[in-house]
């Protein structure tokens, strides 16, 4: 009963070599590399044509030429390949179809799944087997061998060295040499700068100037928390006041100003295309988005934003029914 292909039987190398019917020397069928006179022969098959050509000329022949046909795999020891124990990927009983990863078989090509995955799995142990030796052997070679010293141990070396500390004694570093706080980073800086990304500091400004105005302002604001918390505490309208103890203050604090607004809506007006709410915009007509923006009372007032100039407006008179 012959054995299936997949579980390496199949045809012997005397079998396919009738079944090809093709005399030593012929090139394989549907060869398109060049043969010199095969354009002049005419009446046989492909295979004879270049049949007689190889025997009648001379000529270097190449890979795909038929010749002594010889099994290209040999057969792997069953005993070397390891039993399969339900726990081993790689067994000497691989099922067909198996879809995992198995060594070198991407560089395994004409055979059966069978005798290419035992070719691979006893390459694959021989191989480890071969690393594992070569490593205890390096280790041997390296204990064997006397550990090397370090050239700073050597006295012609360390009194070159103390030498040259001697005479080109290191610069000192003080603490005026930092850099300060307040100072910008370097364009490029990824760190954290205040105040630069959660309010309209430095819109439209280069790096340099956003750094710097976004920490002068965290700086004026620290400065103010300070003298908030050190400033004088005042016990009753009018009357004087009384320094904390410990403060060098005797005047209560006045808040700085920021030296940006906080306006939503400027007094030059809104930038075109801008989408948000513009109140009494849409019954505006006949000019730009700017001038429209402008000449509302919304941008048009100098109060520090538009809730406290609508406080300083009378309330309409009511509307009496009739």
């Amino acid at each position: 009963m012959p054995i299936a292909i997949t579980f390496g039987g199949g045809p012997t190398t005397e079998q396919r070599r009738a079944f090809a019917a093709l005399k030593e020397g012929s090139q394989v069928p549907g060869y398109r590399g060049y043969i010199p006179q095969i354009k002049y022969r005419v009446g046989q098959t492909y295979g004879d044509d270049t049949h007689d050509i190889s025997r009648d000329l001379n000529f270097k022949r190449s890979k795909t030429v038929i010749g002594e046909i010889t099994p290209a795999w040999d057969a792997v020891d069953q005993k070397k390949l390891p039993k399969g124990t339900g726990s081993n990927k790689y067994t000497e009983k691989m099922v067909p179809g198996y879809t995992g990863y198995m060594p070198r078989v991407p560089f395994k090509f004409g055979n059966t799944y069978k005798r290419v995955c035992d070719s691979c799995i006893d390459e694959f142990k021989t191989n480890w087997s071969n690393h594992g030796d070569k490593m205890d052997e390096l280790r041997r070679q390296v204990a064997s061998h006397p550990p090397l010293t370090a050239i700073s141990y050597d006295p012609l070396v360390r009194d070159k060295l103390n030498l040259y500390r001697d005479t080109h004694p290191p610069q000192p570093i003080l603490l005026e040499d930092k850099r300060p706080l307040l100072e910008p980073p370097i364009p490029g800086y990824a760190g954290f700068i205040p105040r630069i990304n959660p309010t309209e500091i430095g819109l439209g400004q280069r790096y340099h100037n956003r750094t710097d105005m976004g920490l002068q302002d965290f700086g004026r604001e620290q400065g103010r928390e300070r003298a908030y918390r050190s400033a004088p505490i005042v016990t009753r309208p009018g009357a004087e006041t009384e320094a904390v103890k410990g403060s060098s203050f005797s005047a209560p604090f006045q808040p700085t100003p920021p030296n940006f607004s906080r306006r939503i809506y400027p007094n030059g007006g809104m930038i075109p295309k801008y989408t948000g709410y513009v109140p009494q915009r849409r019954y505006v007509f006949g000019n730009t988005y700017g001038d429209t923006t402008r000449s509302l009372e919304v941008c048009n007032h100098k109060m520090s934003c538009y809730g406290d100039y609508v406080k300083t407006q009378p309330y309409p008179p009511p509307i009496v029914p009739c």
